[in-house]
This record gives structure tokens, sequence and C-alpha cells, in this order.
């Protein structure tokens, strides 16, 4: 099983949320390494999956550095990364057959995004025992593959399991929690199959202030003129076509305005949720609007749900009073501008709805959600 290594000479990624790619960094190779320091160093960690040479990106990382408490586990594994291993998807497999989880253990974090779900790893992160892991990309890239080539499905799940049994190669005490990016719900279903024992959260939220919230984070709320908004739409819809299938089945033409594509998304998710649930996969919803009202009783039904409670709340009272994007580009300190929504935009997404077959309003109440007395 061989592993390559790499000296890291230059960072050359442009935006900290594009996908990962080995090509992020300026390489030069320094010789062949160990499978078995990958699986040993708990500091070494998966970073990307690159599809087109078969190849599992590692990165290491500081030993100072707790990714559980990383906002975006992506974000610190490139930024600190001191150097970059590789190896085959075949020799990723055969290394995943080593590990051993108790899936009983293991919690995913599902949401739509700019719902709390931030908030949730973080109260996981103050949790003794707990290894928190925050938005790993490889799941996203997952989802791409499985979009692209739905022929493919044995093969994926057998990485996805290979991929999930990596991430907590490093022994927990009381609990993996792996929050996914939205895009990440899609892969539900083979969890639920992989690893039957595993708990699963959904976090939503009314879909108004969803596209309000993701407006006002990834695009700001100054004046645009009709060509840059038109611009920042295409490019919404072009990074949003491999990931979300209604918008990638989508013809190129007419173009269509963030309200129509943001509605279709919010959708997507919300339809994927309530269709594993019919399958029998248990997952409990979790609405925004708790997280506002209700923070401290959120958090301890979550908890007793996952079977992670502590006995000593204060570290998960306090993660409730802090900012859990703090550090990074989307915490509220740098997204000051509140995007405001229009009556056109309403209307738009008021359209979309009603055309659901059992989705009709922004306010939707999910299967399953949490009801806080």
């Amino acid at each position: 099983m061989s592993v390559t290594c790499y000296k890291i000479v230059e960072k050359l990624r442009e935006s900290p949320f594009a996908i990962p790619h080995l090509s992020d960094f300026g390489l030069e190779e320094v010789g062949k390494g160990s499978y078995q320091e990958i699986l040993a160093n708990e500091h070494l960690t998966l970073y990307s999956l690159d599809f087109d040479t078969q190849t599992a990106v590692f990165v290491e990382t500081p030993a100072d550095l707790d990714l559980s408490q990383a906002p975006f586990m992506f974000v610190p594994q490139y930024d600190d990364a001191l150097r970059v291993l590789t190896v085959s998807f075949q020799t990723l497999l055969q290394m995943a057959e080593t590990v051993s989880i108790d899936a009983n253990r293991l919690v995913f974090i599902h949401s739509t995004g700019r719902c709390g779900s931030t908030l949730a790893s973080q109260i996981f992160s103050q949790i003794p025992g707990v290894i928190n892991l925050s938005e790993p990309f490889v799941l996203p890239q997952l989802v791409i593959e499985k979009n692209a080539h739905p022929a493919k499905k044995d093969q994926l799940k057998a990485l996805l399991k290979a991929t999930i049994l990596i991430l907590c190669k490093t022994e927990a005490e009381t609990a993996w929690v792996i929050k996914e990016h939205s895009y990440a719900l899609a892969l539900a279903g083979w969890l639920g199959e992989l690893f039957p024992q595993a708990k699963h959260l959904f976090l939503y939220r009314n879909a108004e202030t969803w596209m309000q919230s993701c407006l006002s984070a990834y695009f700001g709320g100054g004046e645009m003129t009709p060509e840059e908004l038109r611009g920042h739409e295409l490019g919404y819809r072009a990074y949003k076509e491999p990931l979300i299938p209604p918008i990638g089945a989508l013809p190129p033409e007419p173009h269509l305005p963030f309200a129509e594509l943001m509605s279709m998304e919010w959708l997507s998710y919300m339809e994927r949720h309530a269709q594993f649930c019919e399958m029998g996969l248990e997952m409990l919803a979790i609405r925004y609007r708790d997280w506002k009202q209700a923070a401290e009783r959120t958090a301890v039904a979550m908890l007793d749900y996952c079977n992670c409670r502590p006995d000593d709340l204060s570290a998960v009272l306090a993660a409730l009073t802090r900012d859990s994007q703090a550090g990074t580009m989307l915490a509220q300190d740098t997204v000051k501008q509140r995007w405001h929504v229009t009556d056109e935009q309403r209307a738009i997404m008021a359209a979309v709805l009603s055309k659901h077959r059992f989705i009709n309003s922004a306010d939707h109440e999910a299967l399953n959600t949490l009801k806080i007395e």
C-alpha cells in the first residue's frame, strides 16, 4: 500500500470555499511513506478525493491544532497544512478495512445550511471525548461523482464507507460527529445503510429567511448593478449544478434569478429529508427558530437524542453565547450588510413552492421535527 509524501512549496487556492484539490498546493515529492503512519497520526486527515487520478489526499496539520474546534475543518486543513500525503483509492479502501468503529457513537448532522448547523457542531465539540468534524469536503466530492455517474453506485458506496471510517480513524471516547455541507444530505440514504446504528440530525430553516441569510453571507447586502447581479446568479448556478440535481437538470436558457434557483435548492433539501424519513431513516429535525427562541432546551434535547449529554453543561451553555463561525469569513462581525428580500423575490419563491406536490409553504414543518414545549 504505497504512500507518496510531498513537501509544500507554495499554497495556491484562490477561495477558501473552493472544492479542495491536490493542485491547491505547489508540491515537491520527497519520498514514500507508510499507511500505518496515516492511520496512527490523528493530525493526518483526509483533505480531498481526486476522481480523475483515483487518488486520496491527506494533509498534516500542527499537533497543537485541534480540528474538532474548527467551524469549518477544510479552512485550517489548507491554511495550516504542513505536508501532503497521497494514496490510491485502492489503498484507501484497504486502509479502511483495518479501522473499526462503534456506529452507535456516530452522529451525522445534515442541514439546509445557514440554519444553526455550525452551532450544533460547536456544541458537540465542547463535550469531552467527542471528535467533531465540521464539513469535510470529501463528502460533497462524493455527491458530485454520484450525480455525474449514477451507474457507479456500488463503487461509490464502498468509497463512502471507507471515507467515513478514515475520517473516524482516531478513537473517540464519546462520539464521532460529522457535520456535513448541505449538499451531502444526498448521501444520507447510503449512510443509513452503511451505518444503521448511527444517529442523524436534520437542521433547517424557513425558506425566505434562509435565502436572505445565504445572500447576505455569500454576496453581501450592498447595491449591485443588473450586470453584477446577473454575474453572481450565473456563478451561483454554475457552482450548484453538479451538486443539486434539479439545478443541474435545467436547460442553459432562460437565465434564472437567485430567488428561483434558491427556492429549488431549498426544496431539494426539504424533499430529500422527507424521502429519507419515509424510507425509514430516522432523522431528528431541528428548526432554526428553536435555536433562537429556546437555545438551551434545544441543545439538551439534541444531545439527549444522540446520547451525548454531559453531566456538566457549562461548556455547552458557553458555546450558545458565542458566534459559532467566529474567525471565518462568515463570522457575524464580517457579515454586516443584510440582503433585503424584495416583494418580487417573495413572489418568485411562492410561485416555485406552489408547484411542489407537498411542500407549499416557506415555513413548511419537516417530518420528525423536535417539539420544544
